[in-house]
Parts: structure tokens; C-alpha cells; sequence
């Protein structure tokens, strides 16, 4: 059997808390920004989407990044998400409580009178109180288009005496239907419990 020393348990037990210290002040130091200020044009490319998801420390398939930035490309000429009309020193607050409301993953935040510049929120808070500004945000949902699970019931009277045996074996594809993330999809699968198969739909939320 395999046993530590004292001295060895106490410096394993210094290791882990160390780790652990590291691990904490990393977390404390990196926080996720839920919010980036990008240039329109930025904004319009998976380049753009990406940034703003690692600011947010959220990982996307390049799919996801290429469908993000085509919508916020095909809103150039519409209203986007939201508009911000506000004073300088609320431009921050309103955006995350703008992204926070619609339960965005994030947000990216342009300036439509100047769509190759990135716009210093930093600079804005500076401008004198009665200052008006209107910036663009588009808020973005990082969900997969089409989600798979397969799911597995054991037989959990036999479990507890030592014998796996499953009851029941599921598997299902769901595809999204809204940008919040809400699925639908059909499961189908078979109970050997009951010796028979099954097949329905799926909706999650």
C-alpha cells in the first residue's frame, strides 16, 4: 500500500495549496469581460466575434463565429440589438444591464457615426454630463445550431447488488430555434426492461 512520510504529506498538502492560490488569483486577475468595444467593421467578421467571446471566456466553433458575424453583418442597415442612447458616465452600466436583460453571453458594442473606429468607453465616461451618445450593441448567444446526447438508465436495483445492467438506452438530435437557446428535436430509443423501442420529441430551454 502505498504511504507518505510526514514530511512528504506536508509538503504535497503545500503543493496543492499553492496550486490552488495560483489557480484563484489567476481567476482574480483574468476575470471575463462580458462587453467589447470593437470597430463595426471588426464586428462584422468571425475575427471580430472571436475576440469578443475570449474577452468573455467562451469558447465557439467556427461555425458559431461565422453565423454571429453574418448577423451582425446583415443588420449594418437595421436597427441592431439595441441602441444606446445615453449620458457618458452610464454607457457601461447600460450595456451590461442591456446584455444581461436579453441573456446574451455577451455583447459587442460599435460606433455607428465612425464604423472603422473603435470607440473608447474610457473616453466617453469623460465627456461632459450633458453629452449625448448612441452607440450600436449586438448581443451574442453562443449556442451550438444542433446539439446530440445519448443518455443511459441502469437497472439500478441490480446495480446496488453488483450487476450492471441497463434498463434503458436514448439518444437524441436537437436543433436550435431560437437565439436564446431554446431546441427541438426528436429521441428515440429502446427499454429492454419492458422489451420494446421508443421514439418522441424533444424540447429544451
Amino acid at each position: 500500500m502505498f504511504s507518505l512520510t510526514k514530511r512528504q504529506a506536508v509538503i504535497l498538502l503545500g503543493v496543492v495549496l499553492l496550486l490552488v492560490a495560483c489557480w484563484l488569483l489567476y481567476q482574480y486577475f483574468h476575470q471575463p469581460q462580458p462587453v467589447t468595444v470593437e470597430s463595426q467593421q471588426l464586428a462584422e467578421t468571425p475575427a471580430g466575434v472571436d475576440l469578443a467571446a475570449k474577452n468573455a471566456h467562451i469558447d465557439m466553433l467556427q461555425s458559431q463565429l461565422n453565423e454571429a458575424a453574418q448577423q451582425i453583418a446583415e443588420l449594418k442597415n437595421k436597427p441592431p440589438d439595441t441602441i444606446i442612447q445615453t449620458v457618458p458616465v452610464e454607457v457601461i452600466k447600460t450595456v451590461e444591464v442591456e446584455r444581461q436583460k436579453s441573456g446574451a453571453n455577451f455583447a459587442i458594442v460599435t460606433d455607428p457615426k465612425q464604423p472603422d473606429k473603435q470607440v473608447d468607453l474610457k473616453e466617453v465616461e469623460k465627456l461632459p454630463t450633458e453629452t449625448s451618445v448612441t452607440l450600436n450593441q449586438y448581443n451574442v448567444f453562443a449556442y451550438k445550431k444542433v446539439i446530440r446526447g445519448v443518455n443511459v438508465y441502469p437497472d439500478w436495483s441490480e446495480v446496488v447488488r453488483g450487476n450492471f445492467k441497463i434498463d434503458e438506452v436514448t439518444a437524441d438530435v436537437s436543433r436550435r430555434i431560437t437565439k436564446d437557446g431554446k431546441y427541438i428535436g426528436v429521441v428515440a430509443g429502446y427499454d429492454f426492461k419492458h422489451d420494446h423501442a421508443k421514439a418522441g420529441l424533444r424540447y429544451l430551454f
